[in-house]
């Protein structure tokens, strides 16, 4: 698999809040397809990533269709943060060569980020929250 997204790519999201929401309609605006897991309705808002979730699908997806996993690892409307490095293994669980994108905007300077340790392939972030 070549480490790049273009248009018309699928890619795994799960929904965690308000900017995994956001963060699935700016991928349908760059025509990137997504699929948007979560637990059902705003309870799923009170919960980090269920990596059992991804994992599972990413075994279903025998062909290698889905191009990444974006994960947001502390939503900024609940506080809630995703275990990330859960994420990592649960795509390296499914053998699946994915690419790991992770939203860490509110993040990164105020939880427990480890890019390399954690096995994440492409981190956003900004400076202007945490």
């Amino acid at each position: 698999m070549a480490n790049t997204m273009s248009p018309g790519d699928k890619v795994l999201m799960f929904e965690t809040g308000h900017f995994a929401t956001l963060w699935h309609k700016m991928a349908l605006r760059l025509d990137i397809q997504p699929e948007f897991l979560g637990l059902p309705g705003y309870e799923g808002w009170r919960h980090g990533v269920q990596a059992d979730m991804i994992e599972a699908r990413l075994k279903e997806d025998t062909n290698h269709a889905l191009k990444a996993v974006c994960v947001v690892h502390n939503e900024t409307s609940t506080g809630v943060t995703s275990d990330i490095a859960a994420v990592r293994k649960a795509i390296d669980a499914a053998g699946h060569p994915a690419l790991l994108i992770v939203d860490t905007i509110s993040g990164l300077a105020s939880a427990d980020y480890r890019h390399d340790e954690w096995g994440v392939d492409v981190t956003v972030s900004g400076s202007q929250k945490a």
